[in-house]
């Protein structure tokens, strides 16, 4: 007589977080196909927690059946018809344990999405013989990283210091599909120096549920910078991207590979502008603020020569800003990044023409008396050259006009002026007859002996420029 194999099937759920089917619709029992025989459990969701990668996900147990085989096989499938059947494994015991981490790669593995519910049936094989299978939903996590596209490894990315606003690296990455899930991924862009494995690295950024992180040349430049990059020299980087998934059954973070990279570095410069009562704006922070000039030969020191009046005054680094700001500090030129507070003011005594000249490396400053008792007044100044219209044409007609301060008439500025690769000179009264130029570009001291001319480069700018000295700054428009 056939012996008639009677199971106990108990599944129990450990390291994940479940749900009390009371509804049994949620439970699906095929019809037996053997004379094994399942008694049901109302455990019928079950979502994977990566917290807890090496628990146990499902412990299966069962009482030894006499003429049983040695071997028993815990089957898994995604169909019902087992078509595509997994093993999750065999054992000669009369229980059947697997982890978190197992069970989640096999679904996985199986072609179930990540945080996805999707429906398994499970059934136990001994001998010939196989019991009815037990179907419930499974929401196993995601494993895999994420994968920068973009840049590709060691690319080298030459940034453009003319152009710090624009553009220099678009960093992309994909992930797995987000698409029918309730979960949101934010993903953390991460940068260090080559070598340095990531001991202290820079978070670039942060983006929700994107594939796309992009960085101006200027952003990058000072980070390469920050990092220990030398300026106008190339910098190995190395970038990564971090994907943290925070869920009710814990947070799941994946790293991606690590891309090294190149970038060219460009000199960088800090403009400064006058704020405050003894300048023209006032202690208006964006009221046309008058800009200092960078000496050509040293990007750290500055120097204006104009009118002051009697009172105090600081330096902006950008218009409209107050932070980072400049003044005085115990006796030195700081700035307030340094000093993590505000500095104190700088001052004149009395209403007349100064030179300032500070540096800020150094940490030093001067303030000069400056005599203009015998400068000429010019009723006109005007710019002229081929860097108005990118050919020679723009040495004839009419110049383009500087608006002369009201505060300073020798102080004079042109604002949104877009010019082309070329040259140019600054001239009065629309003729020859006193020119200023010189040949360092963006700032410098011209000559009005019919110097060199001015090269420039395409962009838009403000300009400013002294007819005392000769100094202009070409500030461009970001």
């Amino acid at each position: 007589m056939k012996t008639v194999l009677k199971y106990s099937f108990l599944i129990a759920f450990a390291a994940t977080t479940f749900m009390a089917c009371d509804n049994t619709e949620d439970l699906v029992l095929t019809k037996p196909e053997s004379t094994f025989e399942i008694n049901a459990t109302n455990f019928a969701n079950l979502v994977l927690n990566p917290s807890f990668p090496e628990n146990p996900a499902v412990t299966i147990s069962w009482n030894t059946a006499e003429n049983a085989g040695a071997t028993y096989e815990v089957v898994m499938a995604t169909d019902a018809e087992f078509s595509n059947s997994v093993s999750l494994g065999t054992t000669d015991q009369s229980n059947f344990t697997i982890s978190v981490s197992q069970l989640n790669q096999m679904l996985l593995d199986a072609g179930l999405e990540p945080y996805k519910p999707s429906p398994v049936y499970v059934r136990i094989n001994n001998g010939g013989e196989t019991t009815s299978s037990l179907t419930y939903n499974i929401t196993p996590y995601a494993v895999e990283a994420p994968v920068v596209t973009n840049p590709e490894a060691d690319a080298v990315v030459v940034l453009d210091g003319e152009n710090p606003d624009a553009q220099a690296l678009s960093v992309t990455w994909t992930d797995f599909s987000r698409e029918g899930t309730e979960v949101s991924v934010v993903y953390e862009l991460q940068m260090a120096a080559a070598g340095s494995n990531f001991e202290t690295p820079v978070s670039v950024g942060r983006v929700t549920n994107g594939g796309e992180y992009n960085l101006s040349n200027v952003q990058l430049n000072n980070l390469a910078l920050s990092l220990g990059a030398e300026e106008a020299a190339d910098f190995d980087l190395e970038m990564r991207i971090v994907g943290t998934i925070t869920t009710d059954t814990g947070e799941n973070v994946r790293t991606s590979e690590v891309v090294p990279f190149t970038v060219t570095t460009y000199e960088s410069f800090t403009d400064l502008f006058l704020v405050g009562a003894a300048t023209a704006p006032g202690w208006d922070n964006n009221n046309n603020n008058p800009a200092i000039v960078r000496l050509p030969d040293n990007k750290d020191a500055y120097r204006f020569t104009g009118k002051f009046n009697g009172d105090a005054f600081k330096l902006l680094e950008v218009r409209g800003q107050w932070q980072p700001q400049w003044g005085l500090n115990n006796g030195n030129f700081a700035s307030s990044e340094a000093l993590g507070f505000d500095p104190d003011v700088l001052s004149v005594s009395t209403t007349g023409y100064y030179t300032l000249d500070v540096n800020t490396k150094t940490g030093t400053y001067s303030i000069t008396p400056y005599d203009a008792g015998g400068a000429t007044t010019y009723g006109a100044m005007g710019l002229i050259g081929s860097g108005r219209t990118g050919d020679d044409t723009g040495w004839g007609g009419d110049d383009i006009d500087f608006t002369q301060s009201t505060f300073d008439p020798h102080l004079w500025y042109l604002n949104n002026i877009t010019l082309f690769d070329g040259q140019v000179k600054i001239r009065a009264n629309n003729a020859w007859d006193v020119s200023w130029g010189a040949n360092t570009a963006v700032s410098g001291f011209a000559t009005s002996n019919n110097g060199p001319n001015i090269p420039v480069s395409a962009g838009t700018y403000d300009i400013w420029f002294s007819d005392l000295t000769g100094g202009y700054i070409f500030i461009p428009r970001n």
